[in-house]
C-alpha cells in the first residue's frame, strides 16, 4: 500500500510512457511530422512554385514575338508584273522595364516564400499545443489509474473488515462509492486522452487506427528570454511576408514609370518590284504620349503606401504580442513554483501520514477518503497549471516565430 502511495506521488514527475503499441511520439519528432505531412504547408508550397514559375517570364529580354509579313499580288503595266514583300520586326523595351519586372517577380517569391514560413509557423504552434495536450491526457489517466488501483485496494480491505464484523456497512458503502468514482474519473480521464490523442493525430496526418503516443514531462518548462524573442519576432514570416508586399507594390511604379519612354521594334524586309529585288531596314518607335503608365503608378503608389502602414501595424502588434504572451507565461510559471514550494511537498507527506495515521486508528475512514480527496484535486490543479505554462510556452514562441 505504501509503494502505491509513493507511486502516485511520483507520477507528475516521470516523463511521459507509452500507452499503445506504437513507439512514444517526442516533440521535436511531432514538429517533423508536421513539416513533412501538413496539407496546409503542401498547399502553401505549391504558391511558391507558381510564384517561382512567373519568375522566368520575367526575366526574359525579349516580351514579344517577332511579327512576320508577307504580301503579294500581280499588276500590268504594258507587261504582267508579280510583286511580293517580305517583313520581319521584332519589339524591344527599355532595360529598366525589363529589371523592374524582375524585382516584382522576385519580390512575389519571396512573399510565397515568407507566407510559406508563416503557415508553418502557426500550424507547427497548434502542433506544438496539442501535443502538450495529450500529453497531460496521459498523465491524467496515469494519476486516474493509480487513484482507481488505492481505492480498489482500500475496498477489498474493508471487504476484508466486514466480514470479520470490524466494519460498519456505512463505511463499506463510502467505500464502494469512492471506489466506483475512482473508475468513473478513469475512465473520464482516458476518454479525454483519447480526444487529445485525435486532435494530434489529425494535425500529423496519421491515419485514424494508428498508435500515437507522445514522451516527455511537463515539468520541463523552457527557459525563454524576452530580447531573443522580441528579436525572432521582428523577422517573423508574416512580417516578411509584407515587406516584399511592398517591394512588389514599388516595382509596379517603377514599371509603371518605364511606360514614360518610348518602346521601338528593329524591321528588315525583302520586296520584288516590276522585276526589282529591294532589300529595305528600319526602326518603328511607339511615343508615349497618351499611355505613359499613370495607371500602374498610381495603383502602385497606393498600394505601396498602403502596405507600409500594415507593415508598421504588424510590427508593433508583433511585439505586443511577444511581450504579452512572456508576461502570461510568467505568471503561468509562477503559479507552477508556488505549488512545487509549498503544496506539491505537503501532498507527498499526507499521503504517507494519512495511511499510517489510518492503519493505528489515528483517523477513521471519513478522515483518509477526504484526505485522499484533497490529495488527488491538489494533484490535478497541478497538472492543470503545468499543463497551463506549457500552452502559454507554445503560444509564445509561435507569436515570436520560433516554430519554423
Amino acid at each position: 500500500m505504501k509503494a502505491m502511495f509513493v507511486g502516485l506521488g511520483a507520477a507528475l514527475l516521470l516523463p511521459g510512457v507509452c500507452l499503445s503499441q506504437g513507439g512514444p511520439l517526442s516533440l521535436p519528432e511531432a514538429l517533423r511530422l508536421a513539416r513533412e505531412r501538413a496539407a496546409t504547408v503542401i498547399a502553401a508550397g505549391g504558391r511558391v512554385e507558381e510564384a517561382r514559375a512567373r519568375l522566368l517570364p520575367a526575366a526574359r529580354r525579349l516580351r514579344e514575338n517577332p511579327v512576320v509579313e508577307l504580301t503579294g499580288g500581280r499588276r500590268q503595266a504594258g507587261e504582267t508584273f508579280t510583286d511580293f514583300e517580305a517583313t520581319v520586326s521584332q519589339g524591344f523595351e527599355p532595360a529598366a522595364r525589363r529589371q523592374a519586372r524582375i524585382a516584382g517577380a522576385d519580390a512575389d517569391l519571396e512573399a510565397a516564400q515568407a507566407g510559406l514560413e508563416d503557415v508553418r509557423r502557426t500550424y507547427l504552434g497548434e502542433v506544438d499545443a496539442a501535443f502538450q495536450r495529450t500529453l497531460a491526457a496521459q498523465e491524467k489517466v496515469r494519476l486516474a489509474t493509480q487513484a482507481e488501483t488505492l481505492a480498489g485496494d482500500l475496498l477489498t480491505t474493508l471487504e476484508r473488515r466486514s466480514q470479520m464484523g470490524e466494519a460498519t456497512d456505512l463505511e463499506l458503502n463510502r467505500v464502494r462509492t469512492a471506489a466506483a468514482r475512482a473508475r468513473a474519473d478513469r475512465s473520464a480521464a482516458e476518454s479525454e486522452r483519447l480526444e487529445a490523442g485525435g486532435g494530434l493525430r489529425a494535425l500529423l496526418g496519421r491515419e485514424p487506427g494508428e498508435p500515437l503516443a507522445v514522451a516527455g514531462t511537463l515539468r520541463e518548462l523552457p527557459a525563454l528570454d524576452l530580447a531573443p524573442l522580441l528579436a525572432r519576432a521582428a523577422e517573423r514570416p508574416d512580417l516578411q511576408a509584407l515587406a516584399a508586399a511592398v517591394r512588389q507594390a514599388e516595382a509596379e511604379v517603377r514599371l509603371g514609370e518605364t511606360r514614360e519612354k518610348p518602346d521601338f521594334a528593329l524591321r528588315t524586309g525583302y520586296k520584288r518590284e516590276e522585276g526589282a529585288d529591294v532589300v529595305s531596314a528600319g526602326v518603328s518607335v511607339a511615343l508615349p504620349w497618351i499611355a505613359r503608365g499613370q495607371e500602374e503608378q498610381a495603383v502602385g503608389r497606393a498600394r505601396a503606401a498602403s502596405l507600409r502602414a500594415q507593415l508598421e501595424a504588424a510590427r508593433r502588434a508583433a511585439e505586443t504580442e511577444v511581450r504579452t504572451a512572456f508576461a502570461a507565461y510568467r505568471s503561468r510559471v509562477q503559479a507552477v513554483a508556488e505549488l512545487e514550494r509549498t503544496a506539491i511537498p505537503a501532498v507527498e507527506d499526507n499521503e504517507t501520514l494519512a495511511q499510517r495515521s489510518f492503519e493505528a486508528g489515528e483517523i477513521n475512514l471519513g478522515e483518509l477518503l477526504l484526505i485522499r480527496q484533497e490529495i488527488l484535486e491538489a494533484r490535478r490543479s497541478y497538472l492543470d497549471l503545468l499543463l497551463a505554462a506549457r500552452l502559454a510556452a507554445a503560444e509564445l514562441e509561435t507569436r515570436a516565430g520560433a516554430h519554423r
